[in-house]
């Protein structure tokens, strides 16, 4: 019987003329993003690849310098983007791609899109395939579910299927598979063509795990919009007319998918502040210098190298060095940079991390921030992903500044500064090579993301089968 209705069900909403135009719209608005997604990502992987190529060319053929003027010149690398990011850029038009590796600090990511656009803000502004999948395809199914029960209940169908025998728990078992399967017949199509497209644009290495993601990515779309289908049903049952349901329905999609992301945005800011950057800045620059707890600053540093360094070669002065003190200088002032910079980069991170917790906090109440989450992450758009690329990078930025500190001890003598190196000390960089982490370590980010998924989709049938018990004609 609960397929018998579900098919009935199913009949019915392709008849109703509003359904198809809805299916078309909708098609025709993920078509569009997804056209413009495809053009945005072969633009910009092509631009990535030829912008890593002439930054290695120019630090190759830089000319003669001192290493460490070289190190300072530094060169650029650039994150790389699997083909989901066609459907979730995630935080690419926030966030940019592009680092700076250079000799001093860590490098911070540029060169948004964003800046270039005064008019580009997160929320409802969702141009994305993924984004206005759940953003419409969220409100398509509220609605669905909304006017259910209600539309049954005013025209008196309702009545008539009690009076039968029909159990309550069948039937709307039935309608919900029924709206579920009405509710596929837009999106099958679209999820369709992003489940063989990623994976066909996927480097031959990652033609798997690209489809994996994309798997996990359309499952957790597809939970979302089937635990927002079971909470407009609730609305339906408990809702004294189909107006009224709409009207709840309403105002549980604007809340949950227009002013909840900003307030999480919001909020986290408010409860975990991020450091202003020139505060930030001069708070490594002073601990550099006076140090912190019994680790001493760097002019006390300076003295005890000096003064290590002449006892071990056996000389009274640094001029009779057999090596180049600057060289070891500069070793020590990176090792030193490097102490004092992580120290305030975790703290750094930390707060990211409460900020993270927050918006976790609030997706536990609007789940359309936690199928936003996994999307992201699915899509290597995420900030775990951009963390991830930029501490290699950093790992990168360490080993060749290391490179030309060594040039630098190995090519003077005593305590010069002055020297030059050429092209085969800078060849002694090899390439920044990139590998993005696998499948299940996006799932190990997104855990929390899934399980909050999960959670609403088992809470949402619970509260459709109590709320069935109350089921009145």
């Amino acid at each position: 019987m609960i397929w018998a209705i579900a098919r009935r069900e199913l009949l019915l909403q392709l008849r109703d003329g509003r359904l198809v135009v809805t299916a078309v719209l909708l098609l025709a608005l993920l078509g569009a993003a997804t056209t413009v997604g495809w053009s945005r990502w072969t633009r910009g992987e092509a631009e990535r690849v030829r912008f890593a190529e002439q930054s290695y060319d120019q630090w190759l053929n830089q000319g003669p310098k001192h290493p460490h003027r070289a190190a300072a010149y530094g060169l650029y690398v650039a994150k790389p983007e699997t083909p989901l990011a066609v459907f979730e850029p995630g935080l690419r038009p926030y966030a940019g791609r592009t680092l700076w590796l250079e000799a001093h600090s860590n490098a911070a990511f540029s060169n948004a899109p964003a800046d270039d656009d005064l008019t580009a803000s997160p929320g409802l502004g969702e141009s994305s395939g993924a984004g206005l999948l759940h953003l419409l395809g969220g409100l398509v199914a509220l609605v669905l579910g909304a006017l259910s029960v209600a539309r049954e209940r005013e025209t008196g169908v309702l009545r008539q299927l009690l009076a039968q025998g029909v159990k309550p728990s069948r039937w709307l078992a039935g309608k919900y598979l029924g709206l579920a399967g009405a509710l596929a017949v837009p999106l099958a199509p679209f999820s369709a063509v992003v489940l063989a497209a990623a994976p066909w644009a996927a480097p031959s290495g990652a033609v798997f795990d690209t489809a994996a993601r994309t798997l996990v990515a359309l499952a957790a779309g597809a939970v979302y919009l089937l635990a927002v289908l079971a909470v407009g049903m609730v609305v339906s049952i408990l809702a004294r007319s189909s107006r009224t349901a709409l009207m709840a329905a309403l105002a549980i999609w604007v809340i949950g998918s227009v002013l909840a992301p900003r307030a999480a945005s919001h909020l986290a800011l408010r409860l975990a502040p991020t450091p202003d950057a020139a505060a930030y800045a001069e708070a490594v620059s002073d601990e550099f210098m006076s140090g912190y707890g019994a680790e001493p600053g760097w002019d006390e540093r300076l003295k005890r190298l000096e003064r290590d360094t002449l006892a071990s070669h056996g000389v009274a002065r640094l001029a009779d060095l057999p090596i180049g003190f600057s060289g070891l200088r500069m070793m020590a002032m990176d090792a030193w940079t490097l102490q004092v910079s992580d120290r305030h980069h975790q703290r750094l991170e930390a707060t990211y991390a409460r900020q993270e917790t927050v918006r976790l906090a609030v997706a536990a109440l609007a789940p359309f921030l936690a199928v936003r989450s996994v999307t992201h992450g699915m899509a290597g758009t995420d900030w775990p992903h951009y963390r991830h690329f930029a501490g290699e990078a950093e790992l990168y930025r360490r080993a060749f500044n290391a490179r030309m500190n060594v040039a630098i001890v190995r090519g003077l003598r005593g305590d010069a500064w002055e020297m030059n190196a050429g092209r085969e000390v800078w060849a002694s960089v090899p390439r920044f090579q990139y590998a993005a982490p696998d499948t299940a370590w996006a799932l190990r980010a997104q855990a929390p993301a899934l399980s909050i998924l999960g959670a609403w989709l088992g809470f949402a049938l619970l509260a459709l089968a109590l709320a069935g018990r109350r089921l009145r004609p």
